[in-house]
């Protein structure tokens, strides 16, 4: 086991959020890219995309069983992430990186990754091809955690705390056994003594809106979202946290232009313990946040085969929202008229700009945020 060292690195240009910073001149966010990161799959085969369950004798006859999410290369996801985390970071090695972006870092220190799990199943016996996040990318992080920083890994703790983890597509996925897991089968898994403050717009009565003892028992959160169209324009980084709560089906009614995303990322334990987030945007969404993966026309393969990453969230998802507009606008009649005005209704980027102070808004080009595109 490693030793945790401090590293020497160049001073940072960017904003860091929840590390204490001031915000600087810019706020970066890294694309990177490789060819190689899935293994063709055919989109074709899979249409119509919402097919939700195993192919069987009485049901969804003629669907194959190809899994989008077996189509993944983990070697070459982790050799993504630990080129963006350098070129997030202007350092030298991940470790390095993950000293910036985890500051103060002992070895006692628990972490919380959240994960975006919107479309499970809650059946052993079904995967389904409806989007959700997959495994390489949480194999690569675990490895960088625990084998290059020495953590434990029983301080480590997967949650997507409104939802469920499958045994053996997740679970039985994970090279890191030791690891906790808390889905919505964890019945003590919320802290009462954290809640969310509904800043402008108040939600129907009725609703429980606590944090996860994850959160306020950790001292670092690593945020994994994915990139998904939605009805408020972008499910990325920040809708994710709807996942960290108990309640968030009273929060959805016109959730792009009311105060709800960004008043849940404003909740202490995100706003101040979520040291980075990354979108999985290997396989990626463009249509709708429900079913399986779409083959895209504004990437180089069909494919997006990228990772996405950066520490300020409201940049993240904006320029993630900027490259659904572009796709629905290279669709053209593939595209429905709901979702050409879902890509408009995302007020809450800027709410949590102007008002809040979470991160940068803005639209392509760019003067504000720092976005960069690398080859892994």
């Amino acid at each position: 086991m490693k030793v945790v060292a401090a590293a020497t690195v160049s001073t940072q240009v960017y904003p860091v959020l929840a590390t204490g910073r001031e915000y600087g001149p810019t706020s970066r966010i890294v694309r990177v890219h490789d060819p190689n990161a899935t293994k063709p799959w055919d989109y074709s085969a899979n249409a119509p995309w919402n097919h939700t369950v195993e192919p069987d004798e009485t049901s969804n006859t003629g669907k194959i069983k190809e899994r989008y999410f077996d189509y993944i290369n983990e070697d070459v996801v982790a050799n993504m992430l630990d080129r963006g985390l350098r070129e997030l970071t202007d350092t030298e090695s991940a470790v390095d990186a993950w000293r910036i972006l985890l500051p103060n870092l002992q070895r006692s220190d628990r972490i919380t990754i959240k994960m975006n799990m919107n479309n499970a199943s809650f059946d052993e016996n079904i995967t389904t091809n409806r989007m959700d996040q997959t495994m390489p990318l949480v194999n690569g992080i675990l490895e960088d955690l625990v084998n290059d920083l020495g953590l434990s890994e029983e301080q480590i703790t997967i949650l997507d705390a409104s939802r469920w983890f499958h045994p053996e597509k997740m679970k039985g996925r994970c090279r890191f056994k030791n690891v906790h897991w808390v889905d919505h089968t964890d019945n003590e898994r919320w802290d009462k003594n954290e809640w969310v403050t509904f800043t402008k717009d108040a939600p129907e009565p009725g609703g429980e809106f606590w944090m996860p003892k994850a959160y306020t028992h950790s001292e670092h959160i690593i945020n994994l979202c994915l990139m998904k169209s939605h009805n408020c324009g972008i499910t990325g980084a920040m809708k994710n946290h709807f996942g960290s709560i108990p309640s968030p089906r009273n929060l959805h009614e016109e959730m792009g232009d009311r105060s709800y995303i960004a008043d849940v990322c404003n909740t202490s334990s995100i706003r101040n313990k979520v040291r980075l987030n990354i979108a999985d945007a290997l396989f990626a969404n463009w249509h709708n946040n429900v079913w399986a993966p779409r083959p895209w026309k504004t990437f180089p393969e069909e494919s997006p085969n990228s990772l996405i990453m950066g520490i300020d969230p409201v940049a993240l998802d904006s320029v993630m929202l900027d490259h659904i507009i572009e796709e629905i606008e290279a669709q053209g009649d593939n595209a429905p008229e709901w979702l050409k005005k879902n890509s408009v209704n995302h007020g809450f980027l800027q709410y949590a700009m102007d008002e809040l102070g979470l991160g940068i808004h803005e639209h392509a080009p760019y003067n504000s945020i720092d976005y960069r595109t690398i080859e892994a």
